[in-house]
């Protein structure tokens, strides 16, 4: 899906931020065995942003993968559109009531298109989706990640918040979202609030802090998803969120 050409809010900044901060906790935080050339967990089954798509997009242009995203365009239609996306299903779980039923693709997963020689062809744009992926013990192919508990609750944090920023674009699968199939995408929605158990909301917090006071284009991150939430609530059209009046 495309974005407005001209926008006040500053969404792929913003997403960015998203991502340099993920990338810091990471470094910091996890010692997991992931490393070059370890890609079980590549797969087809990955979801995103349409804001996440549009840098992915570029990046492939950049380096002259045209073909990465005809095979996108030929993958699109064999792809279903998401019971739900991330903030909805939190939605879901703050309000404890079952989410939609799951209409996936219930097919196995499949290795991701982006792969070449085992090593991802759009590596520095990669969606989030991949970012957080981490297992504390090598993943073997059908296998299971092995992490954290901790590390769930801050990925689907940062999930949350990049949908959050994405407002304005559609949600779905990688292919669906790199062919711009609109009928294979949910609208993204507004942040409900965060998942976290008890004994990790504190922590959460605090690793939240500098993600929130992050400057972008002059303003703390957290007052431009404060600036996204407010046009969210003024009933304009979600695509024309992000656009100078």
């Amino acid at each position: 899906m495309l974005l407005p050409k001209f926008h006040a809010i500053p969404q792929k900044e913003l997403l960015a931020a998203i991502y340099d901060i993920q990338a810091g906790i990471d470094q910091d935080d996890r010692d997991t065995a992931c490393q070059a050339g370890c890609f079980a967990c590549c797969t087809d089954q990955v979801y995103l942003t349409g804001l996440e798509g549009e840098l992915l997009r570029a990046e492939l242009a950049r380096l002259g993968r045209e073909d990465l995203l005809a095979k996108a365009g030929e993958l699109a239609p064999q792809t279903t559109a998401p019971s739900y996306t991330f903030n909805q299903l939190a939605q879901c779980c703050l309000e404890q009531r079952e989410p939609p039923a799951d209409q996936e693709n219930q097919a196995l997963p499949k290795a991701c298109f982006l792969l070449e020689g085992g090593l991802c062809a759009a590596y520095e744009a990669r969606p989030l989706a991949c970012r957080v992926m981490a297992s504390q013990s090598r993943c073997a192919p059908g296998g299971e990640a092995e992490g954290d508990p901790w590390w769930f609750t801050l990925d689907s944090a940062l999930m949350q918040i990049a949908e959050h920023v994405a407002m304005g674009s559609g949600y779905g699968s990688l292919a669906a979202v790199l062919a711009g199939d609109q009928t294979a995408l949910l609208p993204c929605q507004p942040l409900p609030g965060l998942l976290a158990p008890p004994e990790h909301q504190d922590r959460l917090e605090k690793e939240l802090l500098p993600l929130f006071a992050r400057k972008v284009d002059g303003q703390h991150l957290g007052r431009w998803m404060d600036r996204i939430r407010q046009e969210s609530q003024t009933g304009r059209d979600p695509a024309n969120i992000g656009k100078t009046r």
